[in-house]
């Protein structure tokens, strides 16, 4: 029996079917094309880095508990939740803090361990709202954040001046310290992070609350704009909300 030209197309042209990938292969992949200068790519389960380093992602394992997984993070835990970029259309669903889900590990590798004098290898001093009210910061050069903060703070001196004083002065960079709740160090501790003038800010411990944590943020999103045009995250945007922090985490962001 003759097989029409009709048929023959649709074969041909058919687009096959594949299976899906796991989320946490995606958010795998992602990690790996944020920080190009780091990580070569997968290889099934293990992140291949560029000196040969290889690390377990855990992405075989089933979800844990999101206090077990803010304490003791994988790689693929770090990629469950996303960042969402843009205006914010409400607050932060129940334990909804991308970013704040961290392996130690993996950063302790990219930007040294401020414990043991690594962090401060690769850091130059960025002048913050040299036009506003300059003030010496210290920030790393891996992933050219130094240069990226420097960026925002260009568009940020274009802000109208009654904005500016959400940002000046800047309560740090640069802090070898952990964060309060969890032990871990900060990713102010590898001098990738920034908080803004205290003064004007929330932070989630503060409400002092028992029971779901009553939002509050004062910072207009026009600021938060500016930083996640350079793929820094805020922590406005988290459950645990820290309305003062943005940190650098191009792999959580589009």
């Amino acid at each position: 029996m003759a097989v029409s030209r009709r048929t023959v197309l649709g074969a041909v042209l058919a687009p096959a079917i594949l299976p899906r990938p796991a989320a946490a292969e995606v958010g795998l992949a992602r990690l790996v094309a944020a920080y190009p200068d780091h990580l070569v790519g997968l290889d099934r389960d293990v992140l291949v880095w560029t000196d040969g380093t290889r690390m377990e992602t855990g992405a075989g394992r089933p979800e844990r508990p999101f206090e077990v997984m803010l304490r003791d993070a994988t790689l693929a835990d770090q990629m469950r939740q996303t960042y969402p970029a843009g205006p914010p259309v409400g607050p932060p669903g129940r334990n909804h803090s991308p970013g704040r889900i961290r392996s130690t590990a993996f950063f302790v590798k990219m930007y040294g361990d401020c414990r043991m004098g690594g962090a401060g290898r690769r850091q130059r001093t960025v002048t913050w709202m040299p036009q506003t009210r300059p003030q010496p910061l210290p920030v790393t050069m891996e992933n050219d954040v130094a240069t990226r903060l420097e960026r925002v703070i260009a568009e940020l001196e274009r802000l109208p001046d009654r904005l500016k004083a959400y940002l000046v002065p800047s309560a740090g960079t640069f802090n070898c310290r952990t964060v309060a709740d969890t032990g871990l160090l900060s990713m102010h501790a590898y001098a990738a992070a920034i908080d803004l003038n205290v003064a004007h800010s929330d932070y989630w411990s503060w409400a002092r609350a028992r029971g779901d944590i009553p939002y509050r943020n004062r910072i207009p999103f026009a600021i938060v704009e500016v930083f996640e045009a350079q793929r820094f995250i805020w922590g406005g945007k988290w459950y645990h909300y820290d309305t003062m922090h943005f940190e650098y985490r191009p792999e959580l962001i589009g």
